[in-house]
């Protein structure tokens, strides 16, 4: 059995649209937990695990396909949940 670990998954958003991308994840249970790190910059990080961030980056790219601005997805291995 592989061992789970915490992925970051950071990018930015306009401030408009974070409570919608928030939302969107939360739909589907269990691939992540959206925080809002720095609502004016538009900083948001998805604490998901090695199993299923892929899923959260998946959601992500959809998303903007669809129009809404996510910028600088940088996905980090990290269980320093409270960092940047």
């Amino acid at each position: 059995m592989n061992k789970l670990y915490t992925v970051r998954v950071k990018f930015k958003t306009d401030k408009k649209d974070i409570i919608y991308i928030n939302s969107i994840i939360d739909s589907y249970e269990g691939i992540g937990i959206v925080r809002t790190i720095d609502k004016k910059e538009g900083k948001v990080v998805v604490y998901s695990t090695n199993g299923m961030y892929k899923y959260v980056v998946d959601v992500l790219n959809e998303l903007k396909k669809e129009g809404v601005k996510i910028s600088e997805i940088n996905i980090e291995e990290s269980e320093k949940v409270d960092e940047w």
